[in-house]
């Protein structure tokens, strides 16, 4: 079981957990499931040393946009554990699984997606929520590229896979043409699964780097709302004030429709009495503008 926890880790991190920092072509694996994503443990370290260090040195670079801190800790169990939800919930939108027998394997690989995210408890400290976010930053900003060749007798269209070169042939002759168009993934098609399943599980996924979700907010899908991790993020002065750097990094309009709209639901929902941190966000984020606001319009203040 060690050696295969070993090579289900090695595969993860160069795949998967090094993409996402980095940059560059993501390509999941296998479903990993609850069991195995749990077992990865905390402590293990990649085999690439050289990986790991470009690594760190993008996560510090990530983290420092928020906070000036010089070192980042982990992979930790419970980035492991996220890391390995995450690939099986992108695995699960692939479009290999967009057929009549294959369809019941996806929706059952995001559902291990879900239970492993269910079993990880949400960051214990205002250092681990930016350690997480270090990691899965942009884990909404990954897509799918679909290729789409015509030429003059038809066309055909390839979803996450490139185009074999005999269609790209006597380009000119047979009037090829190649497009391609990056697809993010909650707007794949055509998918296996109930697209209300798979935003749920991105939802759950986003709550449990509650600093990701909050330099998400704007997002179209899912939609943002309020939850416990988000709630005891900003409850706590620091997290408060790593949440105001993130919301500032985003167009401030948006940023205040989304933080009404969420703040409102949240308080006319039986959780209203846990309100008080979004409130005071709010109110405290409402006063920073106000005071930017006053300082931009005084006489002879010049900007860059």
């Amino acid at each position: 079981m060690g050696a295969e926890l070993g090579a289900i880790a090695e595969r993860l991190f160069t795949r998967v957990m090094a993409p996402l920092v980095l940059g560059g072509a993501m390509r999941p694996g296998p479903a990993i499931g609850a069991r195995a994503a749990l077992a990865l443990g905390d402590g293990r370290a990649p085999a690439d040393r050289e990986l790991a260090t470009l690594v760190e040195v993008g996560r510090v670079r990530r983290a420092r946009r928020l906070a000036p801190v010089d070192t980042v800790p982990g992979p930790t169990a419970a980035e492991w554990a996220l890391a390995a939800a995450f690939n099986d919930l992108v695995q699960s939108a692939s479009p290999a699984f967009d057929s009549t027998l294959r369809r019941r394997a996806a929706a059952r690989i995001l559902a291990c997606a879900g239970e492993t995210l269910d079993r990880i408890a949400p960051p214990a400290s205002v250092g681990e929520a930016l350690a997480r976010h270090s990691w899965f930053a942009r884990a909404l900003d990954v897509t799918r590229s679909d290729t789409r060749v015509t030429w003059w007798a038809g066309d055909r269209t390839f979803r996450g896979v490139d185009p074999p070169l005999r269609l790209q042939r006597w380009a000119r002759l047979r009037r090829v043409s190649v497009s391609r168009m990056p697809v993010r993934l909650l707007d794949v098609y055509p998918l296996a699964v109930e697209r209300e399943h798979l935003e749920d599980v991105v939802r759950r996924f986003l709550a449990r780097s509650p600093l990701t979700d909050l330099a998400t907010s704007t997002r179209e899908a899912p939609a943002f709302e309020w939850n416990g991790s988000l709630l005891a993020l900003v409850g706590a002065r620091g997290g408060r004030t790593l949440a105001h750097r993130a919301l500032d990094r985003l167009d401030a309009a948006q940023v205040d429709v989304v933080l009404e709209r969420a703040t409102r639901t949240l308080l006319e929902s039986e959780a209203r009495s846990l309100a008080t941190p979004a409130v005071e966000l709010v109110a405290e984020r409402a006063r920073r503008l106000e005071v930017l606001s006053r300082e931009d319009s005084r006489p002879g203040r010049l900007r860059a």
